[in-house]
């Protein structure tokens, strides 16, 4: 019997034993529905709520391709995780085109199907944002600091946000290069629903409009916003390209040439952070990055960002983001 407290699943599939399986491994977290064909599953879904689909793509008379485009149609949509014998990148991709959250191959591990679901579900119902996309850890980490406390934030890798469920209002595609651009274009029908902000050039000479386009696309007013001044993105600029190098503030301010009292007032006035304390939140940020995306050991993305070795990072760490490097890395993996 369904509950008001427990989400409710639709399995999609025409194998009577691959709905009994699903059945059974999801009974204890969700209330199940079942469907075995796509258009039962249409019709359904025109009279009750359901809160996630799985939906397996081969089956007969409509496959699993075509009820996620005719889902496209429909205005309270849920989530729909695939469940596919085909683990080809291809496939997933086109699928991720067509609106599903997420997959999972068959036969799956057990609870995996359970995991994806409730990871799917976070995301789905925490509030929209600004998705940065960008294979270079530090290109767009400004942008996300300048955003904090405005709005939620997050920055991926191009094959992370391929797979990923984030509500995004909107995205910033960062494409330094022709055929980067043409790579993500792709990846932009992957949010329909949202505004795409391109980014062409790394450097914080184009900060500010980025924020501006940003701001505007998620209807923040812009013209109370005051222009960064030239030393400040000069400051910027020397942070991103040397986020490996441990420069002290003193160092930042000669370089830039002014004094480190001015540097430190305008920096706070700017972004509520000392010129150093952006330099740690920016190398914590694109630590974040590499611990999300990249297998490195802990010594190895210490020194990464410029750090003698993995205490210091986690005492640093922990200050920033309230928890250790090594409890990030197992809550942002996949199956977490």
């Amino acid at each position: 019997m369904a509950t008001a407290s427990r989400p409710i699943v639709l399995c999609v599939d025409d194998e009577a034993s691959i709905l009994d399986a699903v059945r059974l491994e999801l009974e204890d977290d969700f209330d199940v529905a079942t469907a075995a064909s796509g258009s039962e599953a249409l019709d359904l879904l025109a009279h009750r709520h359901i809160d996630a689909m799985l939906l397996d793509l081969r089956m007969p008379g409509m496959e699993g391709e075509e009820v996620l485009r005719r889902l496209r149609a429909v205005r309270s949509r849920p989530p729909v995780i695939v469940m596919t014998v085909v683990d080809k990148p291809r496939t997933v991709v086109e699928c991720m085109k067509l609106g599903a959250a997420d997959y999972v191959t068959k036969p799956w591990e057990h609870g995996e199907v359970v995991a994806t679901i409730q990871r799917t579900l976070r995301e789905v119902q925490a509030p929209p944002g600004v998705l940065l996309i960008s294979d270079d850890p530090a290109a767009l980490v400004p942008v996300a600091l300048a955003l904090e406390g405005q709005v939620r934030v997050q920055v991926m890798s191009v094959a992370t946000a391929l797979a990923s469920s984030f509500p995004a209002r909107v995205v910033v595609l960062h494409a330094p290069s022709p055929s980067t651009a043409s790579d993500l274009s792709d990846l932009a029908e992957r949010f329909p629903d949202a505004a795409a902000v391109w980014v062409r050039d790394e450097s914080s000479k184009h900060l500010q409009k980025t924020l501006n386009d940003i701001r505007t696309h998620l209807g923040l007013r812009t013209e109370a916003q005051q222009p960064l001044p030239r030393f400040i993105l000069a400051a910027i600029d020397l942070m991103i390209r040397h986020w490996r190098d441990p420069f002290t503030v003193d160092e930042i301010a000669r370089t830039v040439g002014v004094s480190k009292d001015h540097l430190i007032r305008v920096f706070r006035d700017a972004f509520g952070l000392t010129a150093g304390g952006y330099h740690i939140r920016l190398r914590i940020a694109i630590a974040c990055r590499l611990l999300r995306d990249t297998d490195q050991k802990m010594d190895d993305v210490a020194h990464q960002v410029g750090y003698s070795g993995a205490a210091n990072l986690s005492r640093a760490f922990k200050e920033v983001m309230g928890i250790r490097p090594g409890e990030f890395r197992r809550s942002s993996a996949p199956d977490a």
